[in-house]
């Protein structure tokens, strides 16, 4: 079996089309035709069926396609790693981040890495958790750094997780607010007061209504929501409204703030924040270097 053989079925079983699988390699749709056959010959087994749905793999054809995209993902790290090595070609990477991830903190990451590892190029993509993990799975995006409370394991089996640190979610506020003064607060201490949340979603506001309920409280009257890590730092570390979020997190975003924190049982969250990338993902030496560089970096901003 030959690499070009492997090509020729990896462009067959991608595009279900022989002519449009043709068209894509460069061969006539004849030439594609003897090569496909022949490689069924040689290994014994068909291959593709022709369905209503176009050219389909069959069992063994499916078993045969996850060596062929291993296979090439290995060809391609290891030509990527050459070029790279000859100068001919930098390093690319693509990092998913949450947003919770302060740009002070990722702008003090990317000086420390360009400063101990030359040679790469990264794409940054801030986003939240939900709509990273999609990007993840189909190879948009190399690696993310995002909180395990936001993933099932079950729910996404081809991904895999590197943690890197644990924080738990409090209570927050900052001077100027009235709690700010106090020692301890419990839940019912937050009726009455404006919250800010780092996020879209909308059962942000229901999952805080469900837990005032469920304590027989009057739920928050007004919740401000944003994408923008900036503006809800300011929000709550100016004294103007409350907020759940990692004091790791938060603290590394603005040093000089002072915050709040109460751990409060009916709000505590914990978390695990993770590297995660695909399973099967081959990578190359460059990569792996540059990501491990990523991780340790992280595990030293956060670890105290």
């Amino acid at each position: 079996m030959e690499l070009r053989q492997l090509r020729y079925f990896l462009a067959l079983a991608d595009e279900k089309n022989f002519y449009r699988a043709a068209e894509a390699v460069g061969l006539t749709q004849s030439a594609l035709t003897q090569s496909i056959a022949k490689l069924e010959r040689d290994l014994g087994v068909t291959l593709f069926v022709r369905s209503k749905n176009g050219t389909v793999l069959t069992d063994h054809g499916r078993r045969l396609y996850e060596h062929a995209q291993a296979i090439s993902a290995q060809v391609q790290a290891a030509r990527s790693e050459l070029l790279v090595r000859s100068g001919r070609q930098r390093t690319e990477l693509s990092l998913g981040v949450v947003p919770s991830l302060p740009d002070e903190v990722l702008m003090r990451l990317l000086g420390q890495i360009r400063e101990r590892y030359q040679g790469h190029s990264i794409k940054l993509v801030k986003d939240w958790s939900a709509n990273l993990l999609p990007l993840l799975e189909r190879g948009a995006i190399d690696f993310a750094f995002i909180s395990d409370h936001f993933m099932a394991a079950a729910a996404v089996p081809e991904v895999r997780r590197e943690p890197l640190f644990n924080d738990a979610v409090h209570v927050v506020v900052g001077e100027g607010h009235p709690l700010h003064a106090r020692e301890q607060a419990r839940l019912a201490d937050l009726v009455g007061y404006e919250w800010a949340a780092v996020s879209v979603d909308p059962g942000w506001p229901q999952f805080l209504a469900q837990v005032f309920a469920a304590a027989d409280l009057a739920p928050p009257e007004r919740v401000i929501q944003t994408n923008a890590v900036t503006l809800a730092m300011a929000l709550i570390g100016g004294g103007h409204a409350v907020g759940l979020a990692s004091p790791k997190l938060l603290c590394a975003a603005s040093e000089t703030r002072v915050f709040r924190f109460f751990d409060i049982p009916e709000l505590r969250q914990q978390r695990v924040f993770s590297l995660c990338y695909r399973a099967r993902m081959v990578m190359s030496p460059s990569q792996r270097k540059l990501i491990d560089l990523f991780a340790e970096l992280i595990r030293e901003e956060f670890s105290g």
